[in-house]
């Protein structure tokens, strides 16, 4: 197939070769024309070097270009750039392709999750076309062919199927499933209580205290999706307690990375530009808050994040506040 990845990301480009190994051509369209230069020159990502890019993948800064004959298109921008990103694709004719959106946060401003920014900027032509994939796929692994499984959700399941078989190999396993709202708030909402967890490793603490973190940190998660019309089964799924788990732990989270040079003291904006990546929880935090104030859910783990990160409380102070909440039940929702 013909197929369009918007985004040379890191993870942009291993789901790109991930596909081109499957025989598909694929064009990958970056808006950093250095990234493309470099991939063009040495045949590698300068983040992957280790990843060989397939003789049927090309990178483009041409979006037109890149649209010509796509029978599918893959959306892996940073969640501040989808509206963008797709608005641009949209006019330049995109016709009702099936879309299917690997970005993952909630948009500023709106509140809106990756799927209905995606309706809204392509119009009724994507109406029914649009699919998630998300799971716990730290790209380097999956760059490395280390075995990962994944989810492809979208309210048609007959979609989700055709992702499922488009991506599926032996170290690469979908499952399908339909709840679209409870898979983008567990990957918008997972990526902050990274955050935390970081926050915790960069202050030294230990396992008792990142495992209680992460179980808490998912019950938030749980609350908000669940007021916001989610199955709460999915959150103990692939796209809700396995993205959480790898998110919180890998080494190579850029999340979990931000919130532990925090956890040591340095500054927001001196640890954002350390990581060198768009670090999608410092994004979401405020999107999160805002959206659980609509529907009156408490948050303390995320506000916590927010405090932080806004500079207004130090690490030690936010997890004392935390710890000195008032006792309640461990399952009430």
């Amino acid at each position: 197939m013909n197929i369009l990845v918007l985004s040379a990301g890191v993870w942009g480009t291993t789901l790109a070769a991930l596909l081109g190994s499957k025989g598909h051509r694929i064009r990958v369209w970056e808006f950093d024309p250095a990234v493309v230069e470099a991939i063009r020159k040495t045949g590698h990502h300068p983040r992957l070097a280790h990843l060989d890019m397939p003789p049927t993948l090309e990178v483009t800064t041409d979006m037109a270009h890149g649209l010509e004959d796509a029978e599918i298109i893959v959306c892996v921008a940073p969640a501040e750039h989808v509206r963008a990103t797709l608005s641009q694709l949209a006019g330049l004719g995109y016709n009702g392709q099936p879309v299917i959106m690997a970005s993952k946060g909630i948009e500023r401003g709106t509140h809106a999750l990756m799927a209905d920014v995606a309706r809204q900027a392509l119009g009724e032509k994507s109406d029914g076309k649009i699919c998630l994939l998300s799971g716990p796929t730290i790209a380097f692994e999956v760059s490395k062919g280390m075995p990962t499984v994944i989810t492809a959700t979208a309210v048609d399941i007959a979609l989700a199927q055709q992702v499922q078989k488009l991506f599926r190999t032996p170290r690469f396993r979908v499952y399908t499933q339909t709840d679209m709202v409870g898979v983008e708030i567990a990957s918008a909402l997972k990526n902050v209580v990274a955050i935390a967890c970081g926050i915790i490793d960069g202050l030294g603490f230990g396992s008792n205290s990142k495992a209680g973190l992460i179980t808490r940190g998912l019950w938030e998660i749980v609350r908000l999706g669940v007021s916001l019309g989610a199955r709460q089964e999915t959150f103990f799924g692939i796209a809700g307690m396995g993205d959480l788990v790898v998110t919180c732990t890998s080494p190579d989270s850029r999340n979990r990375s931000f919130g532990e040079l925090i956890g040591k003291g340095m500054r927001v904006q001196e640890a954002l530009k350390q990581i060198g990546m768009v670090v999608e929880g410092f994004y979401s935090v405020q999107a999160a808050l805002d959206l659980a104030a609509e529907k009156g859910v408490e948050l303390p783990i995320i506000q916590a994040v927010s405090e932080v990160t806004q500079g207004r409380m130090t690490p030690l102070e936010a997890v004392n506040s935390l710890m000195l909440r008032e006792a309640k039940g461990e399952t009430e929702l």
